[in-house]
């Protein structure tokens, strides 16, 4: 009889699929609906960026789930990812600020800024403090090593990776940060910067995806 964990591999290997079609769908449309989209579904706490912070909170979610399978390391790896997916998130979500009265309106939406909030002197200290305690944490429960056996299999996402890198590169031109730019300017450049950048972060979901895929593998071959 298959274990669940063999049962779960081809389920597993359709969904990664799945959302990679759907990042390079995103990012190849990115430009033509750039050019078509209102200006208002790209604005701070829009559409588009509300869709960016399901895409992370999905991912928090999903690691959180998976980290419930395999032993210490692999449990370790998937809080890790879980914390990352967070702090997107909740970087995203100007730290909760989203959630109160703009501080003002312009044509390219309303402003808000996590300098209003009362806990915002903490927020750094709590970061780095929680990533120097979880990098502990990974490091003495040796989650660092399975990068071998995850290379091996194929199971590192390179080429997620990679597209990731490609949107966020595309979503800097949009701004014309770092000397580059797509040409575009207005609502149209701010829809493709966070067209991109949707899309960045469905590769990186797409990423995760693998890496499980390859877990639920290297599981069921011991």
């Amino acid at each position: 009889m298959p274990s669940a964990i063999t049962k779960l591999q081809p389920r597993l290997n359709k969904t990664t699929l799945t959302s990679l079609s759907i990042g390079l769908v995103v990012l190849i449309v990115s430009y033509p609906l750039a050019l078509v989209l209102p200006s208002w579904v790209s604005w701070e706490n829009g559409p588009v960026e509300n869709a960016q912070v399901v895409v992370l909170l999905l991912g928090m979610v999903q690691a959180l789930i998976f980290q419930k399978y395999g032993s210490a390391d692999w449990k370790w790896l998937w809080r890790g990812a879980a914390l990352i997916w967070f702090i997107c998130a909740m970087r995203e979500l100007s730290w909760g600020a989203v959630f109160m009265e703009p501080l003002g309106m312009s044509e390219e939406g309303p402003f808000f800024s996590s300098r209003q909030l009362w806990y915002k002197p903490a927020v750094m200290p709590a970061l780095i403090g929680s990533i120097l305690l979880l990098a502990v944490c990974m490091l003495k429960n040796g989650s660092h090593k399975l990068l071998n056996p995850l290379q091996r299999s194929g199971g590192l996402p390179w080429a997620e990776f990679l597209l990731a890198t490609l949107g966020m590169m595309i979503s800097t031109a949009a701004e014309e940060h770092l000397g580059l730019t797509t040409g575009l300017t207005g609502a149209a450049a701010q829809n493709q910067e966070e067209l991109s950048e949707l899309a960045a972060y469905i590769f990186l979901l797409t990423g995760q995806l693998r890496i499980r895929y390859h877990q639920s593998a290297l599981m069921s071959g011991n």
